[in-house]
């Protein structure tokens, strides 16, 4: 009786099916976790318009989108009688950095209860449709855009990881739990803009009761949106959810000299340096997206001098064997303290305290 041949195995199987496929002569399904995204999204890459939940909403879409490269989510709100589309323009180049800026209209001037419902609506339509990392949502609102926008910052379907309040400040809402260890707040405004000290307010109303929080002001601006922070805006939003570039840092007005800083001090009757020696680890990662946003840290660092410098080069200028390295500097740039490897909140404020012109803890 004749033998039956022999069938593959069915790894061997899938191996002579896969090679079917190559050749075009079988379909073949992607395995699991295989970038099978659809070829055409719902939303095409750059600026459209379109009407959602009722809403005119203006939607800027980064190129090339995937399952395996998904992108971040802004939720933008516009100002009293302005909309969604007029004010998108301000974020236009953000998809360049993987950012989709999703920018609805209020039905009427100001924010509604229902307008922020349908903005919700929107954002999490986006989420089923669209490759956008859940861990990686924003929102921002512009003067009654902020005045709303913890509505949408404290959503528990949505868990943002960053809200900023511009020309405007936090006023009400009661953050929840995985706000402290998730949620980034930030507020911005012009110094002369008469919602400023919102801005600043927005700080010890909500510290310790999320991540962090801080405030920036531009100069001599007004009611108007702050263009000079806007590049600040932008490398903030990407430390909340954990973007990093060794030495990409603008938590302060880095310089690059030491010694340029101890000739700039002598004019002054006080003062201090303190120096960063960054590298390509966690500890620089951790300092530049966690610690150097503590307020008490920020209380210290910003009566001194700041300067960045790559660890590999600098660590035997300073004696330091672990990166990263923080190192407190006297006005005459004679080192005073320091902190290297595995360093603390506690501790990195206790270095730059050291040579802190002020060194009383803030009320």
């Amino acid at each position: 009786m004749r033998a039956l041949p022999r069938l593959p195995s069915f790894l061997g199987l899938f191996t002579v099916l896969r090679l079917f496929a190559v050749l075009g002569l079988v379909g073949l399904a992607a395995p699991a976790g295989a970038d099978n995204a659809p070829t055409k999204l719902p939303y095409p890459p750059g600026r459209s318009e379109h009407t959602l939940e009722g809403s005119r909403t203006a939607l800027l879409v980064p190129e090339k989108l995937s399952a395996r490269n998904p992108c971040s989510l802004v939720i933008l709100l516009h100002g009293m009688g302005d909309n969604g589309p007029n004010l998108a323009h301000v974020l236009r180049d953000w998809p360049q950095k993987g950012y989709l800026v999703c920018a609805p209209s209020a039905a009427g001037r100001a924010w509604t209860p229902a307008d922020l419902a349908k903005a919700k609506k929107i954002a999490l339509h986006l989420l089923k449709v669209m490759p956008i990392d859940k861990n990686r949502i924003h929102v921002a609102g512009f003067s009654n855009g902020g005045w709303n926008v913890h509505p949408i910052a404290f959503d528990d379907d949505l868990k943002c990881v960053s809200a900023c309040w511009i020309a405007a400040g936090f006023r009400g809402g009661s953050p929840p739990g995985w706000a402290k260890k998730r949620l980034g707040a930030l507020a911005l405004a012009g110094e002369q803009d008469g919602n400023a000290p919102a801005a600043q307010g927005t700080v010890p109303a909500l510290e310790g009761k999320v991540r962090s929080v801080q405030y920036r002001l531009e100069p001599n601006l007004g009611h108007k949106w702050p263009r000079t922070l806007t590049p600040y805006l932008l490398w903030w939003m990407g430390a909340m959810e954990g973007r990093f570039t060794p030495g990409d840092d603008k938590n302060f007005d880095w310089g690059e000299d030491v010694k340029a800083e101890v000739e700039d001090l002598k004019a002054k009757k006080k003062g201090g340096i303190f120096v960063y020696l960054y590298g390509d680890d966690e500890g620089s990662k951790n300092l530049q997206n966690n610690l150097f946003m503590d307020p008490l840290v920020r209380h210290y660092a910003t009566q001194l001098q700041a300067v960045k410098l790559p660890f590999k080069d600098y660590a035997k200028t300073y004696g330091v064997k672990k990166s990263p390295a923080v190192i407190a500097l006297k006005k005459d740039g004679k080192p005073k303290k320091k902190a290297e490897g595995k360093i603390s909140a506690r501790k990195l404020a206790s270095v730059l305290r050291s040579v802190a012109p002020n060194r009383k803890k803030p009320k």
